[in-house]
């Protein structure tokens, strides 16, 4: 169709297009992005004032996901495609964003994406109050603009739900689950015995400010006494993982004044909503006039959010719901299409006034697939889902809720829109029929499949040869500082070879007699993670007082199933290890902390560590054309050496043995993805480069890249007759080393 039609009917618009997406938080937005970008015309729908959901200046929660706070066991758990796309941009245009200021900023961000988009045509507060079928199929849904006094039929082929609440799923009569699964429904142990109706409740987060000037508050007559609540003395204790902060300042709320869980919270909206606003003034009240608080005359409350941010209500049933052993033993899923790693995060039902904790965080052992097959109502052959509506258990759900992990769900059903759309058939088909399409589609778009590496088309790779200026040493030798070894340090290490004989790292020990070094090898089992599995050898080295050097572990072992080994570092508190601050692909240290469930805890050091043997050559400018754009139990990056030991600008070369047609050329840079949110700058990313294309003829191509701030960056090339790919590095965001983790190449269409 790729047609957009307004007709008034009546009182009625009617506006026809190819995919009607509902919902426009960042479930919503990320489909409505992919559909358009993949060429059909999309209306996308909102019945709010601004895009964001629950990451809007309307309700101010963070895009948490996969990377779990930046301490998932993948460790390179951030996900890919259209939320790191959104994420950098945000971080470009808002960088206090991640201190819970300038939401609004955000939202222009969101808008700005949008409104660049040629495809999409939007509506923003237009509430979706009907919808009409036809032959079981949803053939259109109607919306009130109530400020504008207009009324909408939308009408498209493919319907796109990610309302949250599932309103077009709901009023088409799709099946769905609503509350909590007995444990023997799909054998979860974090589920209860008896299956009941409760849900995760609401939560009206809140923004203080500190003023120059005092500034006094009476609490509305409508709030509470929380003095008189039947939680406060634990409140004030600090009990059940809820606690008043003690430092105020710029405070963002508190996720945990929950409520609703135990109710309707669809139908006892209204009823939820005054009772979190009767919470949240009456906590300020007492923070500010209880007495029980210093350096609390000169904060204000600045903002109480209009809107609750709700977790749960309505998953509807597509072929397959997600359960826990699907996060957790991760069986294998032919029709995977985005990643979730957030942990099954399941909070009190009765929320603040419940006498649990009021939320646990039970252990995801990192990156997850999420089928297709689970984001589609099954009885409803058009419609797809994304967002926290989807096919999943009441326990998987508590991982999948989050909006980042939203987001991916929504590129991955935008894409499937856009080819049921070019192929005329229904989401269950393209995944039977089509499921190698769509992943190919949505791993050229940057979306993070667990597992999965994107073909490099053999009609590039015939006689292709790969060059680089320099290659970084597999080493990690200028220790800065040391860290006593009587906490336990671990240090991971990703084997390329056959078997893994030995390597050195340096000690120190500055005590006045000999100390032993205990060292542990360990095996991994999934390529993903980063997380001890098998115990492989143990041993113990005496350091002799006062030495300060190098020292040969003898490792002997075969490569692991996840080509990593773990070296675990014990000693006394005389003993420590040199480390810095360098960051080297693949290369991970953790604190070692065996009673938690991964074994392992991120560090903000690097050990150093020389001379593996045999010889790792771990950051060759091949990996680049590997089909992988991160680390996937090995790096899968070629990393320049240092740039003040380089001499001349840093380059990349591809070289093909007959000429190549080339209509896009993509790059992939290091952004750091074991980060969750970012403050700073990503040192990694690349900032300034240039493309030299070299063409049969000799004639050539430039093209000058400056200020670049992402790390996916697609080049529309539509070149003929190409020998030669040259890429130049010149500058990043203050990293000594250029890294790339891919160059991918894709030819014209036949």
């Amino acid at each position: 169709m790729n047609s957009r039609l307004f007709v008034e009917v009546g009182l009625m618009e009617l506006i026809q297009s190819d995919v009607t997406v509902v919902g426009g938080g960042i479930a919503g937005v990320c489909a409505a992005l992919a559909a358009a970008r993949n060429g059909v015309r999309v209306a996308l729908i909102n019945d709010r004032s601004v895009l964001g959901g629950n990451a809007s200046s309307e309700v101010r929660v963070h895009i948490n996901g996969s990377a779990y706070h930046g301490i998932s066991p993948s460790y390179y758990g951030r996900e890919g495609g259209l939320v790191e796309e959104l994420k950098l941009r945000l971080f470009r245009y808002n960088p206090l964003y991640n201190k819970k200021l300038m939401y609004s900023v955000s939202d222009a961000v969101l808008l700005d994406l949008v409104y660049a988009e040629p495809n999409i045509d939007l509506f923003l507060n237009t509430s979706i109050h009907e919808t009409g079928m036809e032959g079981g199929r949803v053939a259109w849904v109607e919306g009130l603009q109530l400020a504008s006094e207009r009324k909408f039929r939308f009408e498209s082929p493919y319907f796109i739900d990610c309302s949250g609440d599932g309103i077009v799923a709901y009023q088409a009569g799709a099946a769905y689950r609503r509350g909590r699964e007995a444990s023997s429904e799909f054998d979860e142990s974090l589920a209860p015995e008896e299956a009941d109706s409760y849900t995760m409740g609401d939560t009206i987060l809140f923004q203080t400010r500190e003023e120059s000037f005092k500034v006094p508050f009476r609490r509305p007559d409508f709030a509470y006494d929380i003095t008189k609540l039947s939680f406060f003395e634990n409140l004030k204790k600090g009990l059940n993982s809820r606690a008043l902060p003690r430092k105020l300042g710029n405070l963002g709320g508190l996720w945990w004044l929950e409520y609703g869980g135990q109710l309707d919270v669809i139908g006892d909206n209204e009823e939820i909503t005054l009772e979190l606003r009767k919470l949240v003034y009456g906590i300020w009240d007492y923070i500010k006039n209880s007495g029980e608080y210093d350096n609390v005359d000169h904060l204000i409350l600045d903002y109480v959010c209009p809107i609750p941010g709700k977790r749960e209500s309505r998953r509807f049933i597509g072929d397959y719901t997600l359960s826990q052993k699907d996060l957790t033993e991760k069986p294998p899923l032919p029709d995977a299409v985005a990643v979730g790693g957030w942990a099954m995060d399941l909070h009190a039902a009765k929320g603040i006034y419940d006498e649990a904790p009021a939320t646990a965080f039970h252990f995801v052992p990192g990156l997850y697939n999420i089928p297709l097959r689970s984001l589609y109502a099954r009885d409803v052959p058009n419609l797809l889902l994304a967002g926290r509506n989807i096919s999943a258990s009441h326990v998987a759900f508590g991982s999948t809720r989050v909006m980042a992990t939203c987001g991916c769900m929504g590129q991955a059903v935008g894409t499937a829109a856009a080819l049921c759309v070019g192929y005329g058939t229904d989401p269950a088909l393209v995944g039977r029929d089509r499921v190698s399409e769509l992943q190919a589609r949505l791993l050229r778009d940057g979306q993070t499949i667990m597992g999965m590496r994107e073909e490099t088309d053999p009609y590039f790779t015939s006689g292709l040869t790969v060059r680089a200026s320099s290659q970084r040493r597999y080493s990690n030798e200028s220790g800065t500082e040391t860290a006593p070894l009587d906490g336990g340090l671990c240090l991971v290490l990703p084997v390329c070879t056959d078997r893994a004989e030995s390597v050195e790292i340096r000690v120190k020990n500055g005590g006045n007699s000999s100390e032993q070094l205990q060292v542990t090898v360990y095996g991994g089992e999934r390529k993903e993670t980063y997380i001890p599995g098998p115990e492989l050898k143990r041993c113990s080295l005496d350091i002799a007082p006062g030495y300060d050097g190098w020292v040969q572990l003898e490792l002997g072992c075969e490569r692991p199933a996840d080509d990593k080994v773990y070296l675990v570092l014990e000693g006394s508190a005389e003993l420590s290890v040199y480390c810095n601050e360098d960051k080297p692909v693949g290369a991970v240290s953790f604190l070692y902390r065996p009673e938690y469930p991964a074994r392992v805890r991120k560090w903000d050091k690097s050990i150093c560590y020389r001379n593996m043997r045999p010889e790792q050559n771990m950051y060759a400018p091949g990996h680049v054309v590997n089909g992988y754009s991160r680390p996937y139990g090995l790096p899968n990056v070629w990393i320049s050496a240092r740039r003040e030991e380089a001499g001349e600008p840093d380059w990349l070369e591809l070289a093909f043995a007959e000429p190549k047609s080339l209509e896009e050329l993509q790059l992939v840079f290091n952004s750091q993805l074991d980060l969750e949110h970012f403050d700073h700058p990503i040192g990694p990313l690349i900032k300034e480069y240039n493309i030299l294309l070299t063409l049969a003829d000799g004639s050539e191509r430039l093209i000058e890249v400056r200020d670049n701030y992402l790390s996916l960056n697609k080049h529309k090339l539509d070149a003929e007759r190409v020998t030669t790919i040259r890429l130049e590095f010149l500058a990043t965001y203050g990293w000594p080393y250029y890294e790339v983790f891919a160059v991918k190449l894709y030819a014209p269409k036949a």
